[in-house]
């Protein structure tokens, strides 16, 4: 058994990591190499925690556990005039000093590349992600690799799309790509997928001020591998948008779906309409809304963005029939820690955007993808209808950065619950026939001094099952302080964190706490 699932993991691993390595082999190539910026960064992060109960269970049948991590990783990072690489890995080796049989192996993996291949003609974008998240809504929250649960498991992704774009001078842009995508999990009975999307459009050009207008079409089919199950999702949508003043226009769109998939809810196909409005009335602020109709009923949209000299102001609203592997490619909305990146660019604008984001990520402490709390992309084969609301603000001072998010997503399921039944089984396919999480974070970082911070980081989710009479609350606290050693190292820090993690539910034998203790050592060569 462990033979076949190292070689699962390495042909996974090799197929997420395709898209990328191919489009760095023609960067390298001297017509793209020339004059390009590479900077290779090696990595090793040192762990040891203490926890008081490793497996998240109820009271009574906690059980403690020293556990060592050795990390190594890198950072990989090109810049050409018509490329850009990006790469980050890292080896989560996990020793257990009592539980020695949990001693594993993660991957963590953040790939991303373009290359404009001809100018201003034929572009290329692949990436590739390796991460661990949690499995079921129903089953212990962890929040990063050291507690071994049962329900928790890798999710890896692979994307690469082609695309042609062409100007016709200022009268219209047209745009035709292709994409395909893998999205795998070493949870057998998450069906693993495989997609092919194609987007064909036109949009105005330069010569409408006035009344613009674009026709979009857009056809995805998802293949669940070892099922007969291939879903297809089409659109064919014109638009329209007048500008009463530059900053201010009413917008229009109108067309078709056709979908095709098994629904429990009626027809998934029908005509499709938004109206709307755009304001921009500064460089520092905007905002989008529409509402309107599809098969699923009234739908609506908003996004809105404001930026000062110390803080930015994020909220989103968005509605969407999709699915877990489509959510585990593409997301579903802007993260907690971009608002603090778009706050670092603004106020340091000649910075690299690599190096922006490597400073929020330490800033923040986001040393792992559920750092900061948001709703749970758990695992499903069924299709569902998204709603999610999205607010978040960051400030960022002298010696103060704050940063406050708040969220609501509802998940309503369109298919039936006979296609989660192996994955969770058949008591929690009903759990999540329709859900709502709602929480937010806060996070107060204080500069102490010039090489030394503390953090506070707070976080709040409620896990509702709405057919259901079952309600969670989790709650996490932290707690650290952080000193650099440029002295020893330029590049070496340490980092002592406190972590509390709990979960009160009205579900019998359901309630955990967590107590846990971090000394981390950081350094890069």
């Amino acid at each position: 058994m462990r033979v076949l699932e190292i070689k699962r993991y390495r042909r996974a691993l090799f197929q997420t990591t395709a898209a990328c390595a191919a489009v760095t082999v023609m960067m390298l190539l001297p017509s793209y190499a020339n004059a390009a910026e590479w900077t290779v960064l090696p990595r090793l992060n040192l762990r040891e925690t203490y926890t008081d109960n490793v497996r998240l269970r109820p009271e009574g049948s906690e059980t403690s556990d020293f556990v060592t991590q050795i990390n190594p990783g890198f950072s990989l990072a090109g810049v050409g005039r018509r490329f850009n690489v990006s790469a980050n890995y890292l080896m989560n080796n996990l020793i257990y000093a009592e539980a020695t049989n949990l001693t594993r192996t993660r991957h963590r993996l953040n790939a991303r590349a373009n290359a404009e291949l001809i100018e201003d003609f034929f572009f290329v974008e692949g990436r590739s992600a390796i991460s661990q998240q949690n499995i079921s809504m129903a089953g212990p929250q962890a929040i990063d690799n050291v507690n071994v649960t049962g329900n928790r498991a890798d999710v890896r992704t692979f994307s690469v799309s082609p695309y042609l774009r062409h100007r016709f001078k200022n009268f219209a842009v047209a745009e035709l790509r292709y994409a395909h995508s893998i999205v795998s999990s070493n949870a057998n009975t998450l069906r693993n997928s495989q997609g092919d999307s194609f987007l064909a459009r036109l949009d105005s050009g330069k010569d409408f001020n006035k009344f613009q207008w674009g026709i979009d079409y857009s056809n995805q089919m998802v293949h669940f591998d070892s099922s007969d199950r291939t879903i297809e999702l089409e659109r064919s949508i014109a638009n329209v948008r007048y500008m009463f003043t530059p900053q201010f226009g009413l917008t229009g769109t109108g067309g078709y779906e056709r979908n095709s998939f098994i629904s429990i809810k009626g027809s998934p196909s029908s005509p499709i309409w938004t109206a709307g409005f755009t304001w921009t009335p500064n460089d520092r602020t905007s905002v989008v809304a529409n509402a309107g109709q599809r098969f699923f009923g009234d739908t609506y949209y908003a996004l809105a963005r404001h930026r000062t000299r110390l803080s930015v102001w994020n909220v989103s609203y968005n509605e969407n029939i999709t699915t877990f592997n489509q959510q585990a490619l593409f997301g579903s909305g802007f993260n907690v820690g971009d608002s603090l990146s778009q706050l670092l660019a603004a106020q340091n604008p000649n910075l690299n955007p690599g190096i922006i984001q490597q400073n929020s990520d330490a800033l923040l402490g986001l040393d792992s993808p559920d750092s900061f709390f948001g709703p749970s992309n758990f695992f499903t084969n069924r299709l569902f209808l998204q709603k999610r609301l999205q607010a978040s603000v960051a400030l960022n001072g002298a010696r103060n950065t704050f940063v406050l998010s708040g969220f609501n997503m509802t998940r309503e399921a369109f298919s039936p619950e006979s296609a989660d039944a192996e994955l969770i089984g058949e008591t929690n396919a009903a759990l999540l026939r329709h859900t709502r999480q709602t929480g937010g974070n806060a996070l107060w970082v204080y500069r102490l001094s010039q090489l030394t911070r503390a953090n506070l980081d707070l976080g709040y989710r409620k896990l509702s099952f709405l057919n259901a009479d079952r309600e969670d609350d989790i709650r996490i606290l932290r707690l650290s302080i952080t000193k650099q050693f440029p002295h020893i190292l330029p590049n070496l820090n340490g980092t002592i964190q406190f972590r509390r993690n709990e979960r009160d539910s009205n579900r019998a034998m359901s309630d955990y706490r967590e107590n846990a203790i971090t000394a981390f050592l950081n350094m890069s060569f």
